[in-house]
């Protein structure tokens, strides 16, 4: 008799639901509104935008902006583009005048569906020629929205919020993020550990619990990389060379935590399974290599463990070649994980960079097409898209880990040229993680740009 009550009234509410207009239980999803857009030295204007999820999580149409900024500093035509091989497309094009606007492609808030049914993706997105990673919601207009900080690192221009329905643009004043003010009000407490620093002389830009001992996830291959490239320069085989797949290289790959097919049996050219674990982050790529150069994966860890001692990381502790996290053979399993600091990380990549530069030969990639494996891939590292002149290094991803990101970038003032590192360990999500890193790889280039080395 119970069940049959609870059954009657799952029903009754169902069909409640049902009988209500759409308008009752949609209204709980946000929709477009509009916001006023102050332009600094221009006329004001009205923008669509696009509040997700909390308050203060803007995004704002770009077929708006590109009207607003018409005349500007900033101005830019946005193109939409669409083959039936390539599907569609959006590009910025800076410095040109906004396209033309007719009733036809111009609906008002009250009149358009809405984005609210639309999930965040990665919609192919150029500036000019160069194809850039930001996750964005497409309209139901052929229409973008963008992220209000994505914005303004897209557009290189300075945006102030005045108050919850308008925002201040200035379009002559280049996008230059304040790290004092932006550590005053959290934005960096999301994260676990941050190390920005110049590998040449070893100054630290901003630290942010830098010597937390933290799981690193698939940073891990960038020791990993180190081993490879010392067996390299020591004859023990070559780039050319092809390894066998074990039967353990080819259960991973087939496991969930697998990305590229590797066959047992078959022989795969090392500098193919190298792309794979630095730009596919695939850990059964790694595993191969590992095994060829030590003959087990716990014996290359144990010399990945003796590379991190002589190199002075003391916080190194690793259980696997990749990343992975590794179950004790136990009844009550433990969950192990390498783990480092960030600060240990960038010695560990100041080292790297010193010894073996060629590394970024492949993480400067933004694509690689692997033939014997028969598998293509883009970089995972999105700022290699994002920045121009950054060329590595590596992301990596757990449950406990979080998202991470090692990235090295170049500056030049005045005849002279340094790398930057950034570490940055311990985001919610990839596109938190995306965003912070470019705004502090920027705040380099602006800080030694005025101040040089």
């Amino acid at each position: 008799m119970h069940s049959h009550r609870k059954l009657f009234s799952f029903l009754l509410c169902a069909v409640i639901l049902l009988s209500l207009p759409a308008a009752a239980y949609a209204d709980s999803s946000p929709s477009p509104f509009e916001l006023t857009l102050l332009i600094d030295g221009g006329s004001d204007a009205a923008v669509r935008a696009y509040q997700e999820s909390y308050e203060g999580n803007l995004y704002l149409s770009l077929m708006d902006l590109s009207q607003a900024l018409n005349g500007t500093a900033a101005q830019f035509r946005l193109n939409y583009n669409y083959t039936n091989e390539d599907g569609e497309s959006f590009t910025v094009l800076p410095g040109q005048a906004a396209a033309p606007v007719t009733g036809a492609t111009r609906l008002t808030v009250d009149s358009r569906p809405g984005v609210r049914h639309l999930g965040l993706a990665r919609h192919r997105f150029y500036v000019g020629e160069s194809e850039r990673k930001y996750y964005t919601y497409r309209s139901t207009d052929r229409d973008l929205y963008v992220n209000l900080t994505d914005l303004q690192l897209i557009l290189n221009l300075t945006v102030e919020v005045v108050s919850e329905s308008a925002i201040r643009v200035f379009p002559d004043r280049p996008f230059q993020p304040d790290l004092e003010a932006l550590s005053a009000q959290g934005f960096f407490d999301v994260f676990n550990g941050i190390v920005l620093a110049d590998a040449d002389t070893g100054r630290a830009l901003y630290v942010n619990a830098p010597n937390r001992v933290l799981p690193i996830a698939s940073l891990s291959k960038l020791l990993g990389y180190y081993l490879l490239a010392d067996a390299m320069d020591e004859g023990r085989f070559r780039r050319d060379d092809l390894i066998p797949i074990s039967r353990n290289a080819d259960r991973l790959s087939r496991s969930a935590d697998g990305y590229i097919v590797l066959r047992e049996g078959s022989q795969v050219p090392a500098y193919e399974l190298l792309d794979g674990m630095l730009l596919a982050s695939s850990n059964e790529c790694s595993l191969a290599l590992a095994e060829h150069v030590a003959g087990s994966e716990e014996a290359f860890v144990e010399q990945m463990q003796a590379k991190a001692a002589e190199l002075g990381l003391r916080t190194a502790e690793f259980y696997s070649c990749s990343g992975l996290p590794i179950f004790t053979r136990s009844a009550l399993a433990a969950k192990l994980q390498n783990r480092m600091s960030a600060q240990d990380l960038f010695l560990l990549i100041r080292s790297l960079l010193e010894k073996h530069p060629e590394i970024t030969e492949i993480t400067s990639k933004r694509y690689s097409k692997m033939e014997k494996l028969d598998y293509a891939t883009a970089n995972s590292n999105p700022l290699v898209f994002n920045l121009d002149g950054v060329n590595g290094l590596k992301t990596g991803n757990t449950d406990k880990a979080g998202n991470c990101l090692a990235v090295s970038l170049p500056v030049s003032h005045g005849g002279e040229t340094h790398t930057i590192v950034l570490v940055l360990l311990g985001a919610e999500n990839a596109w938190v993680r995306n965003q912070a890193s470019e705004i502090l790889l920027r705040y380099a280039q602006n800080y030694y740009g005025e101040n040089g080395f």
